[in-house]
């Protein structure tokens, strides 16, 4: 398994754009390059480590795209109706091997092989068959109701890219051209843990000044979204010895660890204090709000993020900086979020020299102009203005007044974590 130099997140303290914070992770940042053979019937989200080859054309052969009958274009009159002799029938999967016969036609059903001798289609509704003939108007076109060869995938096609995360539609794809057993990347195996004395699981009674451990939760589900392994190793005490201890536990069955707070400079926060002393850590001041420097470091030669305390800080930063630097770990050539244009139904006025995500949600429109509502709360503990929106506007660094009406790219949530 591929390991990161301890120097891999190494960056200047001064204050940079999210556009060059992930451009900077992007160049640094590695795949971890296992890789497995898998059956196709368990491929969904998993990250293609080969290109895929059609060795065969979809369709093979020329077939009936209609219940209908098949004959020679030729044997038509352009002029007016024309009569031809049925000759037989053709089901999806028959193997017929006759030739049609000038001025034939034969019944053919949706998948059955075209015949030799045919060049055309017509569909049941459109013509008249009576004592064993068929009745064929003018108008039809040559070739019509006919799926060809090799129409949908030519033998020797790329059909799907290295770097992929196979959805449904790729999975049949594959299927289409017969192939079972792909290779794809190892899933990512993430090693998550939450520290501090204040904090409980859910379901437990909690002390007079605890307060219950959502991050994980949100963390654990975000990670799981995207397909990755997850390995949970729950809420750890203040303490250096335990946390040394789980840290050299998870360098040794993962390949990437997060966590989320505990990452000050205080008497209490020793995960950063075990970090700095068995591997480096790097504190990234990224100009975006909601968000405080992200750490990103090396522990045992693993990969190390700390993320910030806020839960909507750990979001945030989650899908701006952790997301793209697990994308790359896991061998996913993900592709740019797809943005929409949005009208604003409000006024926010911003500082200058951050980049500010706003949580939105979209409004109904009666004229179907797209408007989007700010989420009154900007608060980054207040977790439920996410759960109540839809997804984020991103105003940029230089912007210092947002006027209502102005339109505006809105990316959702969906979009994010494809």
């Amino acid at each position: 398994m591929t390991q990161l130099t301890n120097d891999c997140f190494k960056n200047n303290k001064k204050r940079i754009s999210l556009e060059k914070a992930v451009l900077i992770l992007q160049k640094k940042i590695k795949c971890i390059k296992k890789t497995q053979k898998i059956k196709l019937n368990s491929a969904l989200g998993r990250i293609l480590s080969k290109n895929i080859i059609s060795k065969i054309n979809v369709p093979s052969f020329n077939n009936s795209a209609v219940d209908g009958y098949a004959f020679n274009f030729s044997d038509l009159n352009k002029k007016k109706e024309t009569i031809l002799k049925l000759s037989g029938r053709i089901t999806a999967g028959q193997n017929y091997n006759k030739k049609i016969k000038k001025k034939e036609a034969i019944r053919i059903f949706t998948g059955a092989k075209i015949p030799e001798g045919a060049d055309t289609v017509i569909m049941q509704e459109d013509c008249e068959v009576s004592d064993n003939k068929i009745l064929l108007k003018t108008g039809i076109f040559k070739g019509a109701n006919i799926r060809k060869r090799g129409e949908d995938v030519n033998y020797g096609k790329k059909i799907m890219s290295k770097g992929s995360k196979l959805k449904a539609q790729d999975i049949a794809l594959i299927a289409s051209v017969g192939i079972k057993v792909i290779d794809v990347f190892e899933k990512l195996k993430v090693g998550v843990f939450t520290t501090g004395n204040e904090l409980f699981e859910p379901g437990k009674k909690t002390s007079k000044s605890g307060i219950y451990d959502s991050n994980r939760y949100c963390l654990k589900n975000l990670l799981e979204t995207i397909n990755c392994s997850i390995k949970d190793y729950g809420i750890k005490k203040d303490s250096e010895k335990l946390i040394t201890k789980t840290l050299m536990k998870i360098s040794k069955e993962c390949d990437l660890i997060i966590t989320t707070g505990g990452m000050s400079v205080g008497d209490e926060d020793y995960v950063r204090k075990v970090v700095e002393k068995h591997g480096s850590l790097n504190f990234w001041n990224i100009s975006i709000k909601p968000g405080r420097p992200v750490a990103l470091g090396n522990i045992f030669k693993k990969p190390f993020i700390g993320l910030p305390g806020n839960p909507v800080s750990v979001m945030i930063t989650f899908l701006k900086i952790a997301l793209p630097t697990i994308n790359k770990l896991s061998g996913f050539i993900s592709p740019k979020e797809k943005n929409f244009i949005v009208v604003t139904d409000f006024s926010f006025k911003k500082k200058s020299g951050r980049k500010e995500f706003l949580r939105v949600k979209v409004l109904n429109s009666l004229n179907g102009e797209v408007k989007i509502k700010h989420y009154p709360n900007t608060g980054s503990g207040v977790f439920t203005s996410i759960v109540e929106t839809d997804g984020l506007v991103e105003l940029p660094e230089k912007l210092t007044y947002l006027k209502k009406g102005t339109k505006i790219r809105f990316v959702p949530y969906s979009e994010i974590l494809v």
